[in-house]
């Protein structure tokens, strides 16, 4: 794949120098910040366990991110994330083709009715659709990735991983805040709280809001429109209710954004198949061909496009969490409601000419309560014992819109009379519609024995039940009544919709498709560790998980409606090593196998029924993480992690071909054992700067620089040469100033300084588009500044 840009960086150890000089006069004038200070000693505190608990305490892989490093660093989406978090990364096409990737896997196989394998916990509540994770998460205390299968202790089951955000709570001290900001690309944002009791020590508010939008870096060459912008707002409120032995924090929230994300350019396409032939159905041939139009790959500023329109994503919440002492122990209540309404306007044949509008309308409603009983900490055996219950109510509605080209494109070589032209299909709507309700509930528990001062071992279990009822529509409707003296051109409008829905054309792609099952699922853990010295723990862990049976809600006649859950066994062991005063560093072995992988696949023995979402075979993720940080000096801190991620299909034999490997003749699916994982890179890793330091009794000076790096990875499913995203690395920094009692602070920021283009995804070429690639971010710039009440 052609790439731009520069290449990573060696700027990162300049930046550090710079850092290192502007602190030098100051070390002995003050004490470090709070947190580089926290962060150096290990004295981070981390909740994943559903206890306050010292994060180089916690026998398992996890890492954190605290509100104010995400704050400093405009770490503002939860693709950002991956700059922190070793062996993390997200992507975010749009709000529905989204997803969350530990080791290399994650996602949701690019359908609504399949969870991701990583889930997404906010404020103690599971999020199900990934579109969640679409969001802007504000006014944030902390985010923590815990790696390996969840499922006895954080609400609902998976099997590679959770990332868990915790936001800020109401305070009973007055307080207020505003931030503002300006970028490059006309972006501005404006984000502000306000707190504070209203009634002394027992009741208090907290309200926050954000308004971000940026004017796009991409211009459509057809009516000037910039693409990629920003256009978005939320606003949140809270109460927080504190008593003696009871208190109840309850949150509600609107999020909504209406942009032009959804184009991504045209890079290529296989005009040619593997065995040398003239593939003469290609997308750019059919340009030439039919409209005498030669297509531009000369991305990022390739956009040429007649109708696309804004995507609209709206989100509403409700949660309400109450914990009351009961004696020595303590019962946790989360109830929450969240709502998903996902509405995209696609050109989705990538031309200025009138094709195809096509995109999936989703509406999510999703209904979660969780209990949980705890017992006092300090004893032989603290545990934890809970419930948990969820209901889903998911509509998927692929719509396919035909325009006054479609004919031509669609039935090139069999076209009517010219002036008949647009009756066969301009107008027509073809739908599937899938809908899903889904039912899920679980008992689990996890204790902690402390057989000795040094050696723990934990213990976890948890068995849920899931039942789901699925329906898949096939129908189309619109359009010029093809009857009387038009009868004639009804065959060509059925044989057209009929390859769409995957029926014959006496069908015409309408169909009826119904099922549902009941699984029950065991997930366990297994987790010794024993403290070598109060600095030193060493841990291993055996777990096993599931992720839900998907609901395949792009099924067609003959495809499997409901798919299997897959199942996650993981075996890991580390080491954390604390230095009081200096830092930390700690090491992680993992390998996990997964069985009934939910992936696309073909089936040789029914091949007309081209390739499906089943379940494939089995995954293995294999590696190493380190993350460490040390104190260079009071008041500067240096921090990185890396990871080597070996992530294989070990049985994946009936694997889908590349567009261009589908000739005449050719074998009709492709075997993937053995290879890489889309996606997942081999070698990933960052290190980072982050200094404040004092200049005097009412300054400090501050400033961060942080490099990225991700090895190279194929990015195409199925499999092709034109996937291949090579290594690059991602260099950001910023500098400021703010007061010593902290009311206010200015600073200046960069992201992806050098301005490399890459791509974080790649959407394979097909009947109406070529090779496609999702752009990661290009190089933004901008000042911030925020004030303290």
């Amino acid at each position: 794949m052609r790439k731009k840009g520069f290449t990573v960086q060696s700027s990162l150890s300049a930046l550090i120098a710079g850092l290192g000089v502007l602190a030098m006069p100051a070390q002995a004038e003050a004490d470090a910040d709070a947190e580089v200070t926290a962060a150096s000693s290990g004295e981070i505190v981390v909740t994943a366990r559903k206890r306050d608990e010292r994060l180089q305490d916690v026998p398992v892989a996890i890492s954190t991110i605290s509100g104010d490093t995400l704050a400093r660093q405009q770490i503002n989406r939860v693709s950002d994330f991956s700059a922190k978090l070793p062996n993390f990364g997200a992507v975010q096409q749009n709000t529905r083709v989204s997803g969350l990737y530990v080791r290399g896997l994650g996602g949701n196989a690019n359908n609504d009715g399949a969870e991701s394998g990583v889930g997404l916990i906010v404020d103690n509540v599971f999020y199900t659709h990934v579109g969640f994770s679409w969001l802007d998460f504000v006014d944030v205390e902390n985010v923590e990735l815990v790696r390996g299968p969840q499922g006895t202790l954080l609400g609902k089951n998976t099997t590679i991983g959770a990332l868990i955000i915790t936001t800020k709570k109401p305070s009973f001290e007055p307080e207020a805040t505003v931030e503002a900001g300006y970028a490059n690309f006309g972006r501005w944002q404006l984000r502000g709280n306000v707190s504070g009791p209203i009634i002394k020590d027992r009741l208090a508010f907290r309200i926050t809001g954000y308004r971000d939008k940026s004017d796009g870096w991409i211009t459509n060459a057809y009516d000037g429109q910039k693409f990629l912008d920003v256009n978005r707002w939320a606003l949140r409120g809270q109460l927080l209710l504190e008593l003696p032995t009871f208190t109840n924090r309850l949150i509600v929230e609107r999020y909504e954004t209406n942009e032009y994300n959804n184009f991504y350019p045209p890079f290529a396409d296989a005009n040619n198949f593997t065995n040398g032939t003239v593939r003469a159905a290609s997308w750019e041939r059919k340009l030439q061909t039919i409209f005498g139009f030669t297509p531009s790959y000369d991305y990022p500023q390739n956009a040429n496009v007649n109708t696309q329109e804004r995507i609209s994503s709206k989100v509403w919440g409700i949660s309400n969490q109450f914990d009351v002492q009961l004696g020595d122990h303590s019962i946790t209540s989360v109830s929450a409601w969240r709502q998903l309404r996902f509405r995209p306007k696609n050109d989705s044949d990538n031309s200025p000419f009138s094709i195809l509008r096509a995109g999936f309308d989703v509406d999510v409603d999703q209904y979660s309560q969780e209990i949980r009983l705890a017992s006092p900490t300090g004893q032989t055996v603290d545990y934890q014992v809970g419930a948990f219950y969820l209901y889903e109510d998911l509509v998927s509605n692929n719509r396919s819109l035909f325009q006054s080209d479609a004919t031509r494109w669609f039935l090139t070589g069999q076209l009517p009379p010219a002036y008949l032209l647009p009756l066969v299909l301009d107008g027509v709507e073809y739908q599937q519609r899938g809908s899903a309700k889904i039912e899920s509930s679980a008992l689990f528990g996890q204790g902690t024995w402390h057989a000795t001062d040094r050696f723990d071992l934990t213990l976890g279990l948890r068995l849920s039940r899931e039942a789901k009822s699925a329906i898949n529509l096939g129908r189309s409707f619109g359009g010029t009544p093809l009857v009387g003296p038009l009868a004639a051109l009804a065959p060509a409008r059925a044989a057209v919709l009929a390859s769409f829905g995957g029926t014959t054309p006496a069908l015409a792609g309408n169909f009826r498709l119904a099922d549902s099952h009941t699984t029950t699922g065991w997930s366990w853990l297994v987790n010794p560790s024993y403290k070598l010295s109060d600095d030193v723990l060493l841990y291993a862990s055996v777990s096993h998980g599931e992720k839900s049976g998907a609901a395949n809600l792009s099924a067609t006649p003959g495809k499997p409606l409901l798919i299997d859950p897959e199942k996650s066994t993981a075996y890991e062991a580390g080491v954390k090593a604390s230095f009081p005063g200096v830092g930390f560093l700690n090491a992680n072995l993992y390998w996990n196998d997964i069985t009934n992988f939910q992936a696309t696949q073909v089936d040789p023995n029914r091949l007309a029924l081209g390739s499906y979402l089943g379940n494939v075979g089995k995954v293995r993720l294999r590696g190493v993480e380190l993350e460490g940080q040390v104190s260079l000096a009071r008041g500067i801190s240096l921090s990185a992690n890396g990871a080597f991620n070996d992530a294989r299909y070990v049985s994946y034999e009936k694997g889908p071909s590349p567009v261009e490997a589908q000739y005449p003749g050719a074998p009709t699916y492709v075997d993937w054992s053995g290879e890489r994982v889309v996606g997942a890179p081999k070698w990933s890793g960052q290190v980072s700067l982050d200094a404040d330091v004092p200049i005097s009794s009412a300054l400090h000076i501050t400033g961060f620089a942080n490099q990225t790096y991700r090895s190279a990875v194929n990015l195409s499913n199925p499999f092709s040469e034109y996937g291949r995203q090579e290594a690059y690395g991602l260099t950001n920094a910023g500098l400021g100033i703010r007061a010593a009692d902290g009311r206010w602070s200015l600073n200046v920021w960069g992201r992806n300084l050098f301005d490399k283009t890459y791509f974080v995804g790649v959407g394979p070429a097909n009947p109406v588009s070529p090779y496609i690639g999702v752009l990661g971010d290009p190089r933004t710039y901008g000042v911030t500044g925020k004030v303290s009440f």
